[in-house]
């Protein structure tokens, strides 16, 4: 039975039958914690929940700022990814723990995100999510990430913000009991498909490599396809096929799925070799690609992103026991040479990622030895037991520690940089209708503070 602080999770993005990996986050965080606390989580609409998830959903998006405060201040511990500045602040004058989720590196993945744009977009780009973020660091009383690399990343912001606190290093001098790591996990069951997917133009009985996720700007999805290149040459019966691509809420800019298409149908691979779905394959149904295919694959550029990046699609693979190729450079890239998961070669090397991906599908036993050793390193990121050092937290959360003043400049420049970038990619319009639903907001919280919220 639920005994805890209560607990409010607050995924950016819907949750339902299909999502992208900031709403997966947040519904898997919401479902670990839900056995030893009260836990709701809350999401825009349209959201859903399965019947066995065991904790209450709200659908409120970050927009809707009067029901956000109402449960940020209902709530012991208050879980996010990211909080907009007039919510944060709200949140710091209320007595709930505030913890931030930093799974994902975005003062990184922001350079490779905008490189297309001008010069003043992308440094402009680069400003709002660093200071998002040094917001983030600035009010939480409580930080998770993916990895200790992050850890490293977001310590190393915070000391050069003055943040790490002296008394609390004294009394913890790892500062875990700040800054702690919660990989993104996998279910705590096996997979089982639902039923073996048809993909079009693949014989049965041929093998398949699986690209598992979105293809966006700061991956490289061009290697695996020439790869299959120089596969084809010596065998057809081998097929690359990428699970889906039409991201469920779009990330202007993000995605290079139109690049892939174009590559595959110019080596002549398109619909052949090369399989590319334009959908997005919902989170419950993901299995069944994963165990029908022979090898997950995943590749990146040698960039800054990719050092601090936690590829999420590989614990899928782990999961579903496939042995992995994918490019060095990552902290997962890492974990498959350690634990023999399969093979990480160097950025954009073809040949080397062909024959890692040969070695696997013609020797059968080491296939069989990779996949055990998947399978059991899947075990160990299992997301109730990754969880662990935020259960930890929420079940005896310390009184609330606020920097309310830096916190509140940190906010404001935030804003005045969201105000340009409307300007530039929306227009005036834009502008004013944000500033009239900011003004009708201050207005209704002075009607209710003088007692005339009836009024007209």
């Amino acid at each position: 039975m639920s005994s805890g602080a209560s607990v409010l999770v607050i995924s950016p993005e819907p949750v339902g039958a299909v999502m992208a990996g900031p709403a997966i986050r947040a519904y898997e965080l919401a479902r670990a914690l839900a056995p030893d606390c009260p836990v709701t989580l809350v999401a825009p609409g349209p959201s859903e929940l399965w019947p066995d998830d065991g904790f209450r959903l709200l659908e409120a998006g970050m927009a809707d700022f009067e029901a956000l405060g109402t449960a940020v201040e209902r709530h012991d511990v208050v879980i996010a990814q990211r909080l907009p500045a007039q919510l944060l602040r709200r949140a710091m004058r209320s007595s709930a723990r505030l913890v931030f989720d930093l799974y994902n590196p975005i003062v990184v993945e922001v350079l490779e995100a905008a490189a297309h744009e001008s010069p003043t977009v992308a440094r402009r780009a680069q400003r709002i999510a660093t200071l998002g973020v040094l917001a983030g660091l600035t009010a939480a009383d409580y930080v998770i990430c993916a990895s200790e690399r992050q850890r490293d990343l977001w310590l190393g912001g915070m000391a050069f913000r003055g943040l790490l606190d002296t008394r609390r290093y004294r009394d913890d001098p790892s500062l875990r009991s700040l800054i702690d790591v919660v990989p993104f996990g996998v279910p705590d069951a096996p997979p089982e498909s639902l039923a073996r997917p048809r993909w079009e133009g693949i014989p049965t009985g041929d093998r398949t490599l699986v690209w598992g996720g979105g293809v966006w700007r700061w991956l490289d999805p061009l290697t695996p396809i020439r790869a299959m290149e120089t596969l084809r040459s010596e065998r057809d019966d081998v097929h690359l096929v990428f699970l889906g691509t039409g991201r469920p809420v779009t990330a202007e800019g993000a995605s290079t799925a139109d690049s892939a298409v174009a590559e595959a149908d110019r080596l002549g691979l398109l619909d052949r070799a090369v399989h590319i779905n334009p959908g997005w394959v919902p989170y419950r149904e993901r299995a069944n690609g994963l165990l029908a295919a022979d090898i997950g694959v995943s590749a990146h550029p040698d960039h800054l992103e990719t050092r601090f990046a936690f590829r999420t699609r590989l614990m899928d693979y782990f999961w579903a026991g496939l042995p992995t190729v994918t490019t060095r450079g990552d902290a997962l890239g890492e974990l498959v040479e350690q634990r023999g998961l399969g093979a990480a070669v160097a950025a954009h090397d073809v040949d080397a990622f062909a024959a890692a991906c040969a070695v696997l599908l013609d020797d059968d036993e080491r296939h069989a030895r990779v996949a055990a050793a998947a399978r059991a390193t899947a075990r160990e990121l299992r997301w109730s037991r990754v969880v662990e050092p935020l259960r930890r937290y929420c079940a005896d959360p310390p009184p609330p520690a606020r920097r309310p003043a830096a916190a509140l400049a940190t906010t404001t420049g935030q804003q005045a940089l969201i105000a340009a970038d409307l300007l530039d990619r929306h227009g005036p319009r834009e502008v004013v209708r944000r500033a009239g639903w900011a003004v009708g907001r201050a207005a209704r919280r002075a009607a209710r503070a003088t007692g005339l919220s009836d009024a007209p």
